[in-house]
């Protein structure tokens, strides 16, 4: 698998009902765009640890990332893949943490 940790927001997003893109060479520091069947969509910049906390992304990621996620109506997302597998959402603009939508099909 090339690249792990932004599989697995993917697949933890699909399964919530998101489709996904994971592509780490997509513009403005992003490697996972999810899109909810409401409309929702994250651009999202993963971020991960073996031994620790995951860095936050640098002041520089962050810019771009927020500034390719307002020219597509996205919301800008950083997300933290611990060493135990636990996944946390962020906004990029405000610090505060998020709780993805939950739509799948029954």
């Amino acid at each position: 698998m090339p690249w792990p940790s932004e599989e697995k927001v993917a697949r933890s997003l699909r399964a919530r009902g998101a489709k996904c893109i994971v592509n780490t060479k997509l513009p403005g520091a992003t490697d996972v765009i999810a899109t909810w069947p409401t409309g929702t969509s994250w651009r999202i910049q993963v971020k991960y640890s073996e031994n620790g906390k995951p860095s936050w992304p640098s002041s520089k990621e962050l810019r771009r990332l927020k500034i390719t996620a307002t020219k597509n109506k996205q919301n800008p997302v950083v997300a933290l893949v611990h060493a135990n597998g636990s996944i946390e959402f962020f906004s990029a603009r405000s610090g505060r943490k998020l709780i993805p939508p939950n739509i799948r099909k029954r």
